[in-house]
C-alpha cells in the first residue's frame, strides 16, 4: 500500500520532483555557500558570498549558468576560495537547470521563470569556449548591464 501511495504523490507532483532534484543538485555548493545559502564562515570571510539577494543569481540566468560552469577567479581575501569550475558536476542539462532553478527560488530569492534543459544546452554552448574561471569585476560589469 506504501507503494501505491508513493506512485500517486509522484505522479501528483512532478514540480515538486524537479525542486528536490535542484536541492539534491545543490549539495555540491553547499560546501562553500552554506544549506542557508549565505557563505560558510571561516574566521572573519566566508568561503563564498551569499546567494540569498544576489544579482549575479537574481540577473540573467545564463550569466548564473556561467558562474556555476566556469568558476570565478580568486582576486581578493574577501572570499577564501575562487569558485571551482563545476563544468563536470553539472555535465547534464538538467542537473544544470535544476540547481539554478533552486538557487533562484531558495534563501529568499523569487524567480518566477523556471530554466529549461533546452535552456540550459543554449547557456552551456554560450560558455563553451570560456577557458579559465570569471573574474569577478567582468560579473558584476555583466549583472549592472543586464539591469539596465
Amino acid at each position: 500500500m506504501k507503494k501505491l501511495v508513493l506512485f500517486a504523490a509522484v505522479l501528483a507532483a512532478p514540480f515538486s520532483l524537479q525542486a528536490d532534484d535542484g536541492q539534491t543538485a545543490y549539495q555540491t555548493c553547499m560546501a562553500c555557500h552554506g544549506a542557508d545559502g549565505k557563505g560558510v564562515k571561516a574566521g572573519p570571510n566566508t568561503m563564498a558570498p551569499t546567494l540569498a539577494g544576489s544579482k549575479l543569481v537574481n540577473g540573467n540566468p545564463e550569466l548564473l549558468a556561467k558562474i556555476i560552469l566556469k568558476g570565478i577567479h580568486k582576486e581578493d581575501q574577501k572570499y577564501m576560495m575562487m569558485m571551482a569550475p563545476l563544468e563536470a558536476v553539472y555535465a547534464d542539462d538538467q542537473k544544470l537547470a535544476d540547481v539554478i532553478n533552486y538557487v533562484r527560488n531558495s534563501f529568499g530569492n523569487k524567480n518566477e521563470k523556471k530554466v529549461t534543459a533546452e535552456d540550459a544546452k543554449k547557456y552551456r554552448e554560450a560558455a563553451k569556449d570560456i577557458k579559465a574561471p570569471l573574474k569577478r569585476a567582468d560579473l558584476e560589469k555583466a549583472a549592472a548591464k543586464k539591469a539596465e
